[in-house]
């Protein structure tokens, strides 16, 4: 049965090894210039959400920012392994049925990252914004917000 829970210090292993296979992927930028001590600070700053499976290997994790009535999602990562395993979609759903109903879920995408963006709208995530030439490769990012009062 996988476990959900947050992340800790000892888990940057993991974490540095989902990223280094994420980020060796895909064209488009995946995030800011993440590194080993960048994902570390993260770990020890922000809240997180994980889930690993019955080995202890970490299939996805978000990091977020829990401020008054918003959570900023700063980092959504998948291991590549996991992709369309449903892991992410399990991830942002525990974050969802802990909103309560004047509380909302920030997050923001690079536009060419189709395979997120279907995830983020068929979990109820509207654009609410875009910023124009935002990743090192020109292309836009594109915001996202889910309302606890339309879950």
């Amino acid at each position: 049965m996988p476990e959900f829970r947050s992340l800790n210090s000892k888990d940057i292993d993991e974490v540095m090894r989902v990223w280094n296979s994420l980020s060796e992927h895909y064209d488009h930028p995946i995030g800011g210039d993440w590194n080993a001590k960048k994902l570390y600070q993260e770990i020890q700053s922000k809240k997180s959400l994980a889930v690993f499976n019955n080995e202890n290997r970490l299939e996805a994790f978000v990091f977020y920012v829990d401020m008054d009535d918003i959570k900023e999602i700063t980092l959504l990562v998948t291991d590549l392994r996991q992709h369309r395993t449903g892991a992410m979609r399990s991830l942002i759903r525990s974050l969802i049925s802990d909103l309560n109903v004047d509380e909302k879920i920030w997050l923001e995408v690079h536009a060419g990252n189709l395979p997120a963006i279907g995830l983020y709208e068929s979990l109820g995530f509207k654009i609410c914004g875009e910023r124009l030439s935002y990743y090192n490769d020109g292309a836009k990012a594109l915001l996202y917000e889910y309302n606890g009062s339309e879950g």
